[in-house]
């Protein structure tokens, strides 16, 4: 398990403002700063790909007019 989980995860070297990543892991109740960034890149990616689906089903006029009201 903790060579595949290895393979998964690269080193990136970003500058963010310290204070916010610490606030954010206290805010997620992460074991560290990496971990609340990795939950925070894979909630942000959740969430992307919900909205994009749901503007295809808003292109293509799929929920009627009743969840319209």
């Amino acid at each position: 398990m903790a060579a595949a989980r290895a393979e998964r995860f690269g080193r990136k070297n970003v500058i963010v403002d310290g204070g916010k990543v610490r606030r954010l892991r206290r805010t997620l109740g992460a074991s560290s700063e990496s971990a609340a960034i990795r939950i925070a890149v894979e909630r942000t990616l959740a969430l992307e790909e919900a909205v994009a689906a749901l503007e295809r089903l808003r292109r293509r006029g799929r929920w009627g007019k009743r969840l319209a009201s």
